[in-house]
């Protein structure tokens, strides 16, 4: 009897002071990153007290804690903890505290690396109105879609072969190591048993954000994301689907953006900056028109992102480029659309170029109030390719009326990166596509295989340069530039911001 006592005091002592490991589900993950808060996602297995210890880096014996947060069932054991003691252009180290205990999350067994990934954080530069002027920095935004996990009795069984693979590019965009990663739709495949109750859908999440290969990547880069159909619900589904209040509040459950929507507009749709750059994360399910729907007999135009929603973007872009442009205190390059779908290539029903009306509308407001360095980035396609396109100011032919200065040039990138772990596809001939901008090698025009990629902005501010840069599943650059030291792109793979910059709108 004295011997199961004290083997069960033991048991509890030990259970008591060492690390909880098994307490941890998923995470840490870094989300939104300002300059005097950032967020630190972290999910456990039951409910628990989480909480973040973080310092600079600079000055490691001063040490902060975030508030405790007890995670709960009916959030997915969820907590999204806020270090509020940052400062701008800091970098951090930080823990993971769960239970009174420390949590080391591990490198995937396996890997090149092994043991407890190092975490850190950083948060943007503060670089407007310095004494010695605009101090603008280099950095760096990756981004991708569609990412299937396979899970036993829910994969396609359609094929021989799991529709999901490759992994390991998880670890290569750690290791390429971004600023930012944005994910643009398509982050989880919801599948029948998932998308009909709120139980599915955070099982989907649950698993698919718990594969041992997010591990380094999500605790150390700072991570924003838009959806598209499958992390939004059924294939193709549109603002019809009747279970998308419980798909948006997963999605906004399980990503740390700042926002989701507007009080008088519901959606996930956001914004942030880093840098000379604005990004606009975009929301195309919400107000979106079903494929099948006609707008024939009907009031409401079809719709991808819906008029309020245009009318949000193009207004938050002329405000911001408008404190650019008249006091020289905000300057702003460059303005990333996160869109989900592809822009301009015709292969697709999801292209927005089929909504035919709303797209004619967001192009011409652009032109109009003359927005400087807009690229769209895409997914969905399970290919990755650029595209470029040029609208003449005054009458253009694609357009449906008049718009900016009467023969200035307006040009437009859309960069798609797609698939991360999904199947792939080798792309539409080049007729289908007759805007593609080739910055790829040899017979290679566009990437027919797994990929990430990334925009390197660069320069001074006034010779901004922005660096398109595609990887496949293993690290590899497929844009390199043949007989150049290995990591340099392609000169077709590198815009000037004066390139894409809107003459002046003035007509003649």
């Amino acid at each position: 009897m004295k011997t199961i006592t004290c083997l069960s005091l033991l048991l509890s002592f030990l259970a008591a002071h060492l690390p909880a490991q098994g307490t941890l589900q998923s995470g840490p993950m870094i989300g939104y990153s300002k300059m005097a808060e950032t967020l630190i996602w972290v999910q456990t297995t039951e409910s628990a007290e989480v909480v973040i210890r973080y310092w600079d880096k600079q000055n490691p014996e001063s040490i902060f804690e975030t508030d405790p947060i007890v995670t709960q069932k009916d959030t997915a054991f969820v907590a999204k903890c806020i270090a509020d003691r940052v400062k701008a252009s800091t970098y951090y180290d930080y823990e993971v505290w769960i239970d009174g205990q420390q949590v080391e999350p591990q490198f995937r067994g396996g890997y090149k690396q092994s043991g407890a990934i190092p975490l850190t954080f950083q948060t943007p530069p503060n670089w407007r109105f310095r004494k010695d002027g605009h101090q603008i920095f280099d950095f760096s935004v990756g981004f991708g879609s569609c990412a299937y996990i396979n899970q036993d009795g829910y994969n396609r069984e359609s094929s021989s072969r799991p529709y999901g693979a490759g992994y390991e590019i998880f670890e290569s965009i750690y290791e390429v190591d971004p600023d930012i990663f944005i994910w643009l739709g398509d982050n989880i495949y919801l599948r029948e048993p998932d998308w009909t109750s709120r139980t599915g859908i955070y099982q989907r999440w649950t698993h698919d954000r718990s594969i041992p290969h997010l591990r380094p990547m999500l605790a150390n880069i700072i991570q924003y994301a838009t959806w598209d159909d499958h992390d939004y619900g059924p294939n193709n589904a549109g603002w019809n689907f009747w279970n998308k209040a419980e798909t948006t509040a997963a999605f906004t459950l399980f990503y740390g953006n700042p926002s989701a929507g507007l009080p008088e507009l519901p959606g996930i749709f956001t914004f942030f900056n880093w840098g000379d750059v604005n990004f606009y994360i975009t929301d195309n399910r919400t107000y979106r028109t079903p494929n099948q729907v006609s707008s024939e007999g009907s009031d409401r135009p079809r719709s991808l992102l819906g008029r309020e929603q245009v009318d949000w973007l193009v207004d938050s872009m002329k405000y911001r480029d408008g404190q650019g442009q008249h006091r020289r205190s905000y300057p702003v390059n460059f303005n990333v659309v996160c869109l989900g779908n592809q822009m301009f290539a015709l292969q697709s029903t999801d292209n927005y170029s089929h909504y035919t009306e709303e797209w004619d509308y967001l192009i011409t407001r652009i032109i109009e109030e003359g927005i400087n360095g807009v690229i769209f980035l895409s997914g969905d396609v399970h290919y990755g390719d650029v595209s470029k396109r040029t609208f003449r100011g005054g009458k253009d032919i694609a357009l449906s009326k008049p718009a900016g200065r009467s023969g200035g040039t307006y040009t437009f990138l859309d960069i798609t990166s797609s698939p991360l772990t999904s199947g792939s596809w080798s792309g539409p001939d080049l007729d289908r596509n007759p805007y593609r901008h080739d910055i790829f090698p040899g017979e290679m025009d566009r990437v027919g295989q797994r990929n990430f990629a990334t925009m390197s902005f660069t320069g001074p501010l006034d010779d901004r340069k922005m660096a398109i840069s595609f990887y496949d599943t293993e690290g590899n650059l497929l844009n390199q530039k043949p007989d150049a030291a290995n990591g340099v792109v392609t000169d077709a793979s590198i815009f000037s911001a004066r390139d894409l910059r809107a003459p002046q709108n003035i007509r003649d």
